[in-house]
């Protein structure tokens, strides 16, 4: 009898092929798509991983792709039991997704609670006994890639959905954002008409309103942090609020800053224990949570004109905010709890954006002047100033690769430039991306191997990048009409373009390393949005049109439609919560509705 783990398994598209010669039969095996040859003349018998050490077997087979270690477990039964025995392909699949995507599922997976992990999976099962059998092993170090393993298996084999609307948010004015919590359980919307309101979801399933926030002005937007147990609201009446869950999942207010002009922007560190306001009164704020829970302001930056942005590194000790004074200040906390200005980076015109490689050893800026600047501390934490990227117009998007080695920018000048990291910190451009127009934005798939750029052309390109270094246009994207949006999925193994033609088009990597077009989503006006799962084998739309369409990626790789949510209005966009089974539409009609997906019996 089959263990729940292969009965409810992935792999990857297409359907796998079969094997003429299993392993063990051969002096070869596979690595990551690499041959592995042994002379004859070094071995006195077959070699056969039936006959190494099973410690030994396992990390070779944890070396290969999916797609290989799918085709094992079908050829050998002594494989297949090694394989299942150590959930190999649930690792190797969780492994495609970067550290930061994996760190926001396991916040957001209920591994403690054993009745809310069941009510992720029964919706897409009717087979309880393999259920209590996955959620027994809740405390092994990989059961959030097991647990999602197999909840994205249930889900892809559901032909269709049946959409449950589980609740309707109404505003008195325009919606300006929408956002569900890390952990799925809870909704805050913000809109023109003061308000900002929370809903939460109750065991049973049913979504409540929790709390209202009410501001003087316009709420501009409300945001969760990553651990879910605040919220944080930037309002046009120069102030924003902390809310913050109590015992029992009240809401209370907990700390509000006061600028003396508009805040642009608000956020949390990742850690979730600081957060920064940017204004247009010259400053920028650092609020601190304090060990009793109490949130106190810690330091006030300054500049010399507008404050337009500031992010934290991912570690949450270094900060970056951008101003009209053309300058970035890179701030940092020490092990004291002080905040310091380490270092100020100029430009010739004011910053727009600035952000951080994923180490925290990096920053880069992007100016208003047309350049681009990078930075790097040393060990001993100095700031240098690295390289100086050159455009001819206005450079919309500066964007590292996860791994930090790789820089691309997109410019209004009609090119992407890509930039590598060599020895000794040096950077070098590797690739030059024509466009036909402006490129609106330009960024990396999740393992680095892929650049998308998006051009006012109405095209989409993809670079991949070969073997020796060098990068190669691999397909281009085209529309009829302006291009909303290009994202690929968190795995990285498909791109979605939408497009005010009508259209989504989805791309899927193949085993080649080529991009293909896989689906072409149709609507009866533009597309505004479309978004994937967070296990990128689900994707939403959001029309004009009034619908939003649901789409899933069957076992064999196509894409099915499985479910259409309709409103009285256009649809801005649709999401999918971090469970994955929620999907959260905003409309014109000044509404957001949470609906819940189901198999159809």
């Amino acid at each position: 009898m089959h263990s729940y783990a292969n009965k409810f398994a992935i792999v990857d598209s297409p359907s796998l092929p079969p094997i003429s010669n299993p392993l063990g039969g051969e002096s070869s095996g596979f690595s990551a798509g690499r041959s592995i040859a042994i002379p004859d003349r070094e071995i006195k018998k077959t070699v056969s991983l039936h006959d190494l050490p099973e410690e030994l077997t396992i990390k070779i087979i944890r070396l290969l792709q999916l797609r290989d270690i799918a085709r094992l477990q079908q050829v050998s039964t002594h494989l297949h039991g090694v394989i299942k025995n150590d959930h190999a392909l649930a690792k190797v699949w969780y492994q495609r997704f970067s550290l930061p995507h994996q760190y926001q599922l396991e916040a957001a997976l209920p591994a403690e609670d054993t009745g809310q992990l069941c009510r992720w999976l029964r919706p897409f099962t009717k087979d309880k006994a393999s259920v209590e059998s996955l959620i027994k092993r809740r405390k092994a170090t990989y059961f959030p890639a097991l647990f999602y393993f197999t909840k994205t298996g249930l889900m892809s084999r559901c032909k269709t959905f049946n959409v449950e609307k589980k609740a309707t948010i109404t505003h008195h004015n325009c919606v300006r954002s929408a956002n569900f919590s890390a952990d799925s359980r809870y909704v805050v919307t913000a809109s023109d008409d003061k308000k900002a309101k929370i809903y939460g979801q109750n065991y049973n399933g049913s979504w409540v309103k929790k709390a209202i926030i009410a501001h003087d002005s316009a709420i501009i937007s409300a945001t969760f942090s990553a651990d879910s147990h605040h919220l944080v609201t930037v309002s046009l009446d120069n102030t924003s609020k902390i809310y913050g869950q109590e015992a029992g999942g009240r809401w209370v207010h907990k700390h509000t800053i006061s600028h003396n002009l508009m805040i642009n922007l608000a956020i949390f560190s990742p850690d979730g224990h600081h957060l920064v306001t940017a204004s247009d009164d010259h400053t920028a704020k650092i609020i601190s949570q304090k060990d009793d829970g109490s949130w106190e302001d810690k330091l006030t930056l300054s500049h010399n004109d507008w404050v337009t942005f500031v992010t934290f590194s991912a570690d949450s000790r270094h900060l970056v905010t951008t101003s009209f004074d053309n300058t970035a200040k890179i701030f940092c906390q020490k092990t004291y709890g002080l905040w310091e200005e380490e270092f100020t980076i100029s430009h010739d015109d004011w910053i727009d954006l600035a952000s951080f490689g994923a180490d925290g050893r990096h920053v880069v800026t992007v100016g208003n002047d047309t350049k681009v600047k990078i930075l790097e501390r040393n060990e001993d934490g100095a700031w240098l100033e690295k390289l100086i990227i050159s455009h001819d117009d206005i450079v919309n998007s500066a964007t590292f690769s996860f791994d930090g080695h790789h820089l691309v920018t997109a410019s209004s000048d009609h090119t992407a430039k890509i930039y590598g990291e060599k020895t000794a910190g040096s950077w070098e451009k590797t690739v030059i991306i024509p466009h036909d127009d402006s490129i609106a934005s330009a960024d990396f798939s999740a393992d680095g191997r892929h650049v998308m750029t998006l051009g006012e052309d109405n095209k989409v390109k993809i670079h991949s990048q070969q073997a020796n270094g060098s990068w190669e246009e691999n397909v281009t994207i085209s529309h009829d009409d302006f291009i909303n949006s290009a994202t690929f999925s968190a795995d990285g193994r498909s791109v979605v373009t939408v497009s005010n033609d009508g259209t989504a088009i989805i791309y899927g990597l193949k085993t080649d390393g080529s991009w293909q077009k896989e689906a072409t989503i149709s609507h009866d006006s533009w597309v505004n949005s479309a978004s994937f799962s967070p296990d990128g084998r689900h994707l939403v739309t959001a029309s004009k049109d009034r619908t939003a369409k649901i789409y899933g990626q069957e076992l064999d790789g196509s894409w099915v439609e499985k479910a259409i949510i309709s409103h009285n209005d256009s649809i801005d966009s649709a999401t999918f919560s971090s469970d994955g089974h929620h999907v959260m539409t905003i409309s014109d009609n000044n509404k957001v509705q949470i609906n819940r997906l189901r198999m159809s019996h």
